[in-house]
C-alpha cells in the first residue's frame, strides 16, 4: 500500500519528526514559548500586598520580591536569580489577573 506523502505534515517530538496528518485546530493553535524567567508573572488572581524591592534594588536568588494574596493565602513571590529589579508594575493593595507581569528581574 502506497502513501501519499504529499499530504502528511511533519510533527517534531524530541529529535525525532514523524509524518503525519495535523487537524486544523492543531495548526492553529498558540505554541507553547518558553517562559522568561526574568518576568514574574501572577501565578493565581489575587491582591498585591507587601512590596519588599523597589527599581535597581540587587536580589539574590530565593529573596522575596512581594506577597500575591489569595484565597486566604500569602504567597511569596520570589527572585528567580541573582539580579536586579527591572520594572515593578503593580503597587500594593493591586489587584492581578492571572499571568500578570508583576515584576522584572535582570540578570547581573
Amino acid at each position: 500500500m502506497d502513501i501519499d506523502n504529499s499530504e502528511l505534515d511533519s510533527l517534531r517530538i524530541g529529535d525525532v519528526y514523524y509524518p503525519t496528518k495535523l487537524t486544523k485546530a492543531f495548526k492553529n493553535r498558540i505554541a507553547y514559548k518558553t517562559p522568561d524567567l526574568s518576568d514574574q508573572l501572577a501565578f493565581i488572581p489575587g491582591t498585591i500586598s507587601d512590596i519588599r524591592v523597589k527599581k535597581g534594588d540587587k536580589v539574590k536568588e530565593g529573596d522575596i520580591l512581594m506577597h500575591l494574596e489569595a484565597m486566604k493565602m500569602k504567597n511569596r513571590v520570589l527572585a528567580p536569580f541573582d539580579g536586579i529589579v527591572g520594572a515593578i508594575k503593580v503597587k500594593e493593595g493591586d489587584i492581578v489577573p492571572k499571568s500578570f507581569l508583576m515584576v522584572t528581574v535582570k540578570k547581573k
